[in-house]
């Protein structure tokens, strides 16, 4: 059964009692547009609005009696799977064991785990509200709408803005604290960078960007409470960074600024694509022109290595890897090289694990916390995977058909 016809089933059920609230469409489209940055194809674009309105239908849906059963999620058990495109589940995750969150079905029950000992496990029924989930780099929590939950338990925590549609959350390296980017006003406002834990108040950090239709603004890179550092960059509509800003986590002292050359008329080629690693220590500078990516150390400013016709999609925990696909020159950043993923280690230019032939990478990735592992969603058939690439650089796909992980490194969550 798709997720389209869950929501059709659903609807029947529960709209009578549930109405859709006002404005679900536009809001729907908007965060499509602005957070759907890697474009395989104009299939694969109406794809993406279809699932993130999917989300969305469903959350108008369930919102109230979803919220209501969070206080009392039932006790998860062991669910073997008779699927062989389903790996078998154990039971709630173990305290203490890093995990992969990934929708297996976008549903209030569909939520699984993938340990990086390569054990998968049942994440208790959460209300799905607004949809859009990020999880913590280890997994042990995920901000669902306006709450923080457990993964093992179920336990809730509410985030520090309420239910705001305005804010966007990104969890800290420590797992427990969070970057929130809050948009001021309308069009042409700047977005307070704040930071804090669930349950408490946020501390302001700065007012940086622009924030415009159909275009991410500014976005936080890495939230990095270990090394006392936030990575900010303002983003067009076409994935360009504008701007970098490194701040300081206590403070909110802007340590480093960085332009960057942006498009001058429609339909120029120009611009550069930005990722940070977890640690603050790196970003990854694709341009567009040359179709290559430049790693450079904010510390000092320094380029440190550069990847011939590479563009990179995000960096290993410490940063000493990175996902990266081959780029053509002179091809528009909104055009996202998908195709063909491989870990590489910049620091000595060895790839260390290659996709299948012909694999596309789906745009989400995370970190094995205090390893070099990198997981990521991958196609290589007509399904959705979930691999995992160990420090050691072997990869295994964990599971065979989902829907798409649920990590918080990267712009497009």
């Amino acid at each position: 059964m798709t997720v389209r016809d869950d929501v059709r089933k659903h609807f029947e059920r529960e709209a009578a009692h549930h109405p859709v609230p006002p404005g679900l469409r536009a809001t729907s489209l908007s965060r499509a547009r602005g957070r759907g940055i890697e474009k395989r194809s104009t299939q694969w674009v109406a794809g993406a609005v279809a699932a993130l309105l999917a989300v969305a239908i469903i959350a108008g849906l369930v919102a109230v009696g979803g919220y209501r059963r969070a206080h009392n999620a039932p006790a998860v058990r062991p669910s073997p799977s008779t699927s062989p495109l389903h790996p078998t589940v154990k039971g709630p995750i173990p305290t203490g064991v890093p995990v992969v969150l990934y929708w297996r079905t976008v549903t209030a029950d569909g939520l699984y785990a993938a340990s990086w000992g390569g054990a998968v496990y049942k994440v208790p029924t959460l209300p799905i509200y607004e949809g859009l989930a990020v999880q913590s780099p280890d997994g042990s929590r995920v901000a669902l709408g306006f709450l923080a939950y457990d993964t093992t338990t179920g336990a809730q925590q509410p985030l520090p803005f309420g239910p705001n549609p305005s804010v966007t959350v990104s969890w800290a390296d420590d797992s427990r604290h969070l970057c929130l980017v809050r948009v001021v006003g309308g069009d042409a406002s700047p977005s307070d960078i704040s930071v804090g834990l669930p349950g408490a108040p946020e501390a302001k950090l700065a007012r940086l960007g622009v924030n415009a239709q159909q275009s991410p603004g500014p976005t936080v890179l890495s939230c990095s409470y270990i090394n006392r550092k936030v990575v900010v960059a303002q983003v067009g509509f076409g994935r360009d960074t504008h701007d970098l800003w490194v701040l300081n986590w206590d403070t909110g002292a802007v340590e480093y600024h960085r332009t960057y050359p942006v498009p001058t008329k429609y339909g120029t080629v120009a611009g550069v694509y930005t990722v940070a690693s977890p640690d603050a220590q790196y970003v990854a500078e694709t341009d567009a022109v040359t179709g290559s990516t430049s790693i450079r150390r904010l510390a000092d400013d320094t380029v440190v290595a550069h990847l011939d016709g590479k563009e990179v999609h995000g960096f290993s925990w410490h940063g000493d890897r990175v996902l990266a696909t081959p780029r053509l020159p002179n091809v528009d950043l909104v055009n996202g090289a998908t195709t063909d993923p491989a870990v590489i280690d910049w620091r000595t230019d060895m790839i260390v694990w290659r996709s299948p032939p012909g694999a596309d990478f789906g745009g989400r990735l995370a970190a094995q916390p205090d390893g070099s592992g990198i997981a990521l969603d991958l196609r290589a058939g007509t399904h959705w995977t979930i691999w995992m690439i160990g420090s050691d650089g072997a990869g295994r796909q964990v599971e065979a058909d989902i829907q798409f992980l649920v990590t918080g490194l990267i712009g497009l969550v």
